[in-house]
């Protein structure tokens, strides 16, 4: 069901992008199904063209947006009502906003060859219906016999819908990078990653607008969710390690995006249940339970956390 949603967003992103754009012109209702059927199909056309990680060209806007000039042309060659900015907009418009969903959902080689680096601006889980189905409305308004002026209302709408919705999660990304720093004390190896809930996490409407979070310290780890812009976090995860590790950072990560992980000073090492963290610059203090329940206190100091029993030895 997921994948037939992150499909359907892909689908109906180039179709959604000619209902905007060809709403002024006179259309048969034949003409209509070919042009969606045309725009659908290059929605998908990057995927179709080679894996991310082994033809990171096939996601690039630079790439793409060059390598779909002649072709427009050549639809224009058979499309002659309508203008080659018009199709433009349309044709290429559908495969770069393949790439532009793709930038908010995953890893994406944006301006390949320029950088062979991967970009993403994580908003949305890909097949979120809160974006799917506003292009959905407008794709309907566009196929059925809807007056000009309420066409322009309900794709007005569903865009004023879209750019809210990104809007509130963006506002939710910033909360979070900006915010947990401030919340929890850590040092300045350490990463603050966010993200929308991964597929282990998503079992109903409402998970798909959550954000989640995941904090690598050398000492640290901490993971949660975050519900509405603005409200108060919930923490799956608020462990401190005795003994501090390495944070490493690599581009080995998913999509091609960095990978951030914790190399523990050894094999098997134990992590405590962080219960308590009061105070202040450098007298914070952690306390902590083990496995058994029993209390263990940590005091941050020269910029690691040190366990108070061996303090006092």
């Amino acid at each position: 069901m997921i994948l037939a949603m992150h499909i359907a967003t892909h689908l109906l992103t180039g179709s959604f992008i000619v209902s905007m754009v060809l709403m002024r012109y006179e259309i048969s209702f034949r003409e209509k199904i070919v042009l969606l059927g045309l725009t659908s199909f290059l929605g998908i056309v990057p995927d179709l063209l080679g894996n991310r990680y082994v033809s990171p060209w096939s996601h690039s806007i630079i790439v793409m947006g060059l390598v779909m000039v002649p072709i427009v042309f050549l639809f224009r060659l058979l499309l002659k009502k309508y203008s080659y900015i018009h199709l433009y907009l349309c044709f290429a418009g559908s495969v770069l906003g393949h790439i532009l969903v793709d930038y908010l959902g995953h890893g994406v080689h944006l301006v390949y060859p320029l950088s062979s680096e991967a970009y993403t601006l994580p908003l949305i889980y890909l097949g979120d219906p809160t974006v799917w189905v506003p292009m959905l409305v407008g794709v309907m308004s566009f196929v059925f016999p809807v007056s000009l002026g309420k066409r322009r209302v309900l794709n007005a709408a569903c865009v004023v819908l879209l750019v809210l919705y990104l809007g509130l999660k963006l506002a939710m990304l910033m909360q979070l990078e900006q915010g947990l720093p401030r919340k929890f004390t850590l040092t300045p190896q350490a990463a603050v990653q966010v993200y929308p809930l991964r597929d282990n996490q998503v079992h109903r409407l409402t998970d798909f607008w959550k954000m989640g979070f995941d904090v690598i310290d050398s000492q640290r780890r901490v993971l949660g969710v975050l519900a509405v812009p603005g409200g108060g976090i919930r923490l799956d995860a608020n462990l401190i390690y005795a003994v501090k590790g390495d944070v490493v950072r690599s581009n080995t990560g998913k999509d091609g995006l960095e990978y951030v992980y914790r190399m523990p000073p050894a094999g098997d090492e134990a992590s405590f249940e962080v219960m308590e963290e009061s105070g202040d610059g450098p007298a914070v203090e952690i306390v902590a339970r083990d496995r058994e329940g029993n209390p263990l206190h940590f005091i941050y100091k020269d910029g690691e956390w040190q366990e108070e029993s061996k303090i006092a030895k």
